[in-house]
């Protein structure tokens, strides 16, 4: 139900830097109390007919109270709206605090505040690494006082961020402050009056020489005063994007799970979570009771009573299931769809706080362990996995299989092998050095041979080998791949071949594997590319941008766009050429060629 009195950000200034909500309560109040001319007069042409509209700049606090007080007691709603966001020096606690007196409920639609249209209008980001990672929001002491801990003379004492409210009528008094706090006098400064509107003038400069160029420039009011180095442009990349970097989204260490995933919810509670966990995967599909499915409009509705059949239906079209609720109430749903390890979709249970993350089904091959550690990446939870070598701190060989694309040729070894494992037998890894060093480098067990090298261990786990020998062996085959390549104008074939043997070998995969390249048509002509297929006698296709456009690519490319108008070329072609839904390597990107890889499926186009 609305609130009787809605407090709500118009924004900097620009009509539409409001929220939607915002925007949305301007249309249904019948009573608007504005902040002058700091709010876009052009906001209230969105105001319903026979609202009124009182200017606040003309009114005492008092009197705004009266007016609130008076318009709910009428039936009317009542909106306060502030200029930037109302958090920031709106004076909206003490009206807060008037209408609890009055026993008014209100609530609170936050707003784009002038100091991030600012920092927008100077191309800014306020936190950099290597910079300061701290910005601050504050005054310089007026007719409103700050307290002595706040002053400008101790905030200003470290590298951080500042922006700085309501102070420019005073800036060589602001200046002498920073500088006497230890800024230095070529520090960067900017100022920026009235930020997105049309008016708007920006003031770069330091603080030798800031106060001087706001003089000229003639501001003396509404205007937002920014400084630190984090306005040189200089400093450090930031490592939430770096490739090595893990986090809960992105853990290379804890695998990927690339396949598409189905998420569950059947209480309220449950489904928001479901909405949650849905969002944080790439390729997921939320499926929610009708009666819990406003605000989710992407959502697939299940009608009462048909849970069971949702499940049913989707068995085989999902690689992954999640399933936000009670085990029992999952285990009687799925025993009658299970049928083989090797086969079944990982199965995943989680609790509607998000807390305990449980593997159900298909830990290691249908990458129930690795979704289940991604999944407590997104709520913040725990992943909950029982099989015996992820609990004894050691990667199943299955696991392996299943993290690179390699086809298990005799499953039933994989408990024979696994076994021996956990039991500290001798077994001979005939694997790449990248990935025993990765896995199973440092446990004294497990050798890693080469190939022709004679086995001496118990067992044995051999990747493309066939080898006559009486020990158990697990025989792996990498499974055949296609390559999509994007390339500059005049690349040598040199340059593509790196490119391609490099991203083989991250994928643990060599030249043999690969059953078909694949390019943008723009591309047919390439000396360097057709010199390169020919060389390693592999079939090559080029596809037009209809056909790449029409493929699903976690990467888009501004270049490719630009150049071709296609979203992507490597990504785009490596899936076109393999008729896979995902790819098993991302692209990656090289000084003249890009390349990807996608597991091939026969039929491919």
């Amino acid at each position: 139900m609305p609130k009787q009195v809605i407090f709500a950000g118009a924004g900097p200034g620009a009509i539409d830097l409001i929220t939607l909500r915002g925007l949305d309560a301007i249309k249904n109040a019948g009573v608007i109390i504005y902040a002058g001319s700091l709010v876009n007069p052009e906001l209230l042409d969105n105001a319903k007919p026979g609202a009124e509209i009182f200017n606040s700049a003309e009114m005492s606090h008092e009197e705004v109270i009266e007016i609130m007080e008076k318009s709910v007691k009428a039936g009317k709603q009542v909106l306060r709206l502030h200029t930037g966001d109302p958090s920031i020096y709106g004076a909206i606690a003490e009206q807060m605090r008037d209408l609890d007196r009055r026993e008014i409920d209100y609530e609170v639609i936050p707003g784009v505040s002038s100091a991030f249209a600012a920092a927008a209008e100077l191309n800014l980001e306020m936190t950099i690494p290597g910079i300061t990672q701290t910005a601050i929001f504050t005054r310089r002491s007026g007719r409103t006082p700050v307290p002595e801990q706040e002053n400008l003379k101790n905030l200003a004492a470290n590298d951080a961020t500042l922006a700085i409210f309501l102070s420019i009528a005073d800036m060589d008094g602001l200046v002498s402050d920073l500088i006497f706090a230890g800024r230095s006098p070529d520090s960067p400064a900017a100022v920026v009056y009235r930020a997105s509107w049309p008016n708007r003038k920006i003031v770069r400069g330091t603080l030798n020489d800031i106060a001087e160029k706001v003089r000229q420039a003639g501001i003396t009011r509404q205007a937002m005063i920014i400084t630190g180095e984090a306005l040189s442009g200089q400093g450090d990349k930031s490592r939430l994007y770096a490739g090595d970097f893990a986090h809960g989204y992105r853990n290379p260490q804890m695998g990927a799970f690339t396949g598409k995933t189905a998420v569950y919810g059947i209480t309220e509670k449950g489904t928001h979570k479901a909405a949650e966990i849905a969002a944080g995967l790439k390729d997921s599909a939320l499926f929610i009771p009708e009666k819990f499915s406003a605000g989710f409009a992407n959502a697939e509705i299940c009608g009462t009573g048909e849970f069971a059949k949702t499940v049913e239906k989707n068995w085989t079209g999902f690689d992954g299931h999640i399933f936000v609720m009670a085990c029992g109430i999952v285990v009687r749903h799925i025993a009658p769809l299970i049928r083989h390890k090797l086969t079944d979709p990982a199965v995943v249970v989680c609790d509607e706080n998000g807390a305990n993350i449980i593997s159900l089904l298909s830990g290691h091959v249908g990458g129930g362990n690795r979704l289940s550690r991604i999944i407590a990446g997104i709520t913040g939870g725990k992943a909950v996995i029982t099989t015996a070598t992820d609990v004894n701190g050691l990667t199943a060989f299955d696991e392996i299989a299943a993290r690179k694309g390699w086809r298990i040729e005799n499953p039933a070894k994989i408990k024979v092998l696994n076994t021996m494992l956990l039991e500290g037998k001798n077994i001979d890894l005939l694997l790449p050095e990248e990935i025993f060093n990765e896995f199973y480098s440092g446990i004294p067990n497990l050798k890693l041979v080469k190939p022709g090298e004679q086995l001496s261990g118990d067992g044995a786990v051999l990747l493309n080998a066939e080898i006559n020998t009486d020990i158990p062996c697990l025989n792996l085959e990498a499974k055949p791949v296609a390559v999509g390549i994007g390339c500059r104008k005049d690349t040598v074939c040199k340059d593509i071949e790196e490119a391609v043997l490099s991203v083989l070998a991250e994928a643990s995969l060599n030249i043999e594997h690969v059953k078909k390249l694949g390019s943008i048509d723009a591309k047919q002509y390439e000396p360097g590319l057709l010199e390169f297929a020919k060389k390693h006698n592999l079939e090559i296709e080029f596809y037009s941008p209809e056909i790449l456009n029409s493929v699903k690519c976690p990467n888009i490319s501004p270049v490719a766009e630009r150049e071709f108008g296609v979203k992507a070329v490597a990504e785009a072609a490596a899936l076109a050429g393999s008729g896979a839904e995902c790819l098993l390597l991302e692209k990656r990107k090289f000084p003249r060629v890009t390349a990807a890889v996608a597991k091939y499926v026969k039929g491919g186009r």
